[in-house]
């Protein structure tokens, strides 16, 4: 009986560490693809990786305030970026954080990242808070390109109306972010 019981104790610790290996390996995915994107600046790339929150919140306030800031000569520097995943710690059912680390062409970064599980599966739960002054100075940027091409959009200048309708959408699109 003893030889049983010691037989059904050891199947049973042996089930439980394959299924937190299963858990890592699901949150180290996840996470691979949302730091691999975020890294590289490919920001929608980001999204099915992360949690409806952080995509209303966090991937569109980017979106909106910083990359139409961020100089192209920095991104291009920047990248491509690597990620590597030097740890996962699962610390409950529905909780995990990652640690990794960032290396671009110029720089090597660690980090963080909280992870969820929605589901079954496993997100990225990041907040930032965008600068109200960000905010302010990205509204009267696209209220300044609105009025200098103005006058070029009613003259039919083909080369103007594409770029300031598109950032004319972005801004009344995720102008929600703000509110």
């Amino acid at each position: 009986m003893k030889k049983i019981t010691l037989l059904f104790s050891a199947f049973a610790l042996f089930l439980l560490l394959m299924s937190c290996k299963s858990e890592k390996s699901l949150v180290e995915q996840s996470a691979m693809g949302y730091l691999t994107a975020m890294g590289n600046y490919n920001i929608s790339e980001a999204e099915p990786y992360a949690t409806e929150e952080t995509i209303e919140n966090t991937l569109h306030a980017i979106e909106k305030y910083i990359m139409p800031n961020l100089d192209p000569n920095v991104i291009k520097q920047n990248t491509p970026a690597t990620i590597e995943i030097t740890d996962v710690t699962i610390v409950d059912d529905t909780t995990a954080e990652v640690t990794y680390k960032k290396t671009t062409p110029i720089q090597v970064q660690e980090g963080k990242l909280d992870m969820v599980k929605r589901g079954n599966d496993w997100k990225a739960q990041v907040s930032i808070q965008i600068p109200e002054a960000l905010k302010i100075e990205y509204k009267a940027d696209a209220k300044a390109l609105e009025e200098k091409y103005m006058g070029k959009i009613k003259r039919g200048d083909p080369n103007t109306k594409p770029n300031i309708d598109s950032r004319l959408q972005q801004n009344k699109r995720l102008d929600s972010v703000s509110q």
